[in-house]
């Protein structure tokens, strides 16, 4: 008899579980980048995963392992053609900014608009800070059950694309040329001790720029120069302040100059970084597309990564140009 209860409670719980589970209809493609930050993102996939899952998606997770040919942009190229609904992404800013570059590479504008989930872990977050992205997974997941998706402008450096920062001159090398291990270790004060110790170069490096926007142009030579969509660019405040959007087909645009005497560059820098801009080296302006030109070549970091070394560049804002989900 009691062989026989025992059946019929295992079929009515079998009955029951088939009755309340279907497969996911949708499909979701994970991409996480272990190394970000202080290496917290394997804390986080599994929680990513539960919850995407319970939103009835299937995850494909990937694990991002450049040295062995496993990078975004291939994952990303190959899943394209097979009908993902959703992108997601566990790492840092330089992280996201890989995705965005492969979707919008694509060529295809219904791929390139597949909406992208964002789970900061990286060290500074700069641009998560910006679009209210906390790193928790239980709100983040609350925001895609209530489709809380947004458009959001992109920068063009070239055809290369990033998300909230083109920067060259003091200390924007820093972001790069920390060690990881140093990052994974240290965090944030990683850059801090980075800075420190490349002050000296990093202030007497002068760029004769001639920099055009919106028919006008402007001959100088500066310390620092950023095409920014962020509330902070390495601990610098920009323009973007929370009433600003970030989809207004505007970037804001910080330039400062090179004053005669070197002892002044300290001031200059802290004035920045508190947000004050009324100082007469630092000159700001908001612009859909500006141009730089230099004799010399110049070391530009894009969303926190290295981006190359030239000497005439464009930089331009592409509008909306894609979708990701924010706790806003």
């Amino acid at each position: 008899m009691e062989n026989d209860l025992s059946a019929r409670e295992n079929n009515i719980f079998l009955k029951e579980s088939e009755a309340s589970f279907a497969l996911p209809e949708k499909r979701a493609l994970l991409l996480v980048n272990k190394k970000a930050g202080m290496g917290t993102a394997k804390e986080k996939v599994f929680g990513l995963i539960t919850e995407l899952a319970k939103l009835g998606y299937e995850v494909v997770t990937y694990p991002i392992i450049p040295e062995s040919g496993i990078t975004s942009e291939i994952i990303i190229s190959e899943y394209l053609s097979r009908n993902i609904d959703l992108v997601a992404c566990i790492g840092g800013d330089g992280t996201l900014n890989h995705v965005v570059n492969s979707l919008l590479s694509s060529g295809n504008v219904e791929k390139a608009s597949i909406p992208i989930v964002y789970l900061p872990s990286g060290t500074t977050n700069d641009y998560a800070k910006t679009l209210g992205l906390s790193g928790d997974v239980e709100k983040l997941a609350d925001s895609i059950s209530h489709g809380r998706v947004f458009r959001l402008d992109v920068g063009d450096f070239d055809k290369i694309k990033f998300n909230y920062v083109a920067a060259f001159g003091a200390f924007t090398n820093v972001s790069y040329e920390t060690p990881q291990d140093q990052k994974n270790v240290l965090g944030y004060f990683a850059y801090v001790l980075n800075a420190i110790a490349t002050a000296p170069s990093s202030l007497q490096s002068r760029y004769d720029l001639t920099v055009s926007h919106d028919g006008e142009t402007e001959e100088g030579t500066f310390i620092f120069g950023a095409v920014s969509n962020a509330t902070s660019v390495a601990g610098i405040k920009t323009q973007a302040l929370s009433d600003a959007s970030l989809s207004d087909g505007l970037f804001e645009v910080m330039l400062i100059k090179a004053p005669d005497d070197l002892m002044d560059v300290g001031e200059i820098i802290r004035s920045a970084m508190d947000g004050n801009f009324v100082n007469p080296y630092i000159r700001m302006f908001q612009t859909k597309e500006v141009h730089f030109y230099s004799e010399e070549e110049i070391k530009w970091t894009l969303d926190g990564e290295f981006g190359g070394t030239v000497s005439d560049v464009n930089v331009r804002v592409l509008p909306k140009a894609i979708k990701i989900y924010t706790e806003m």
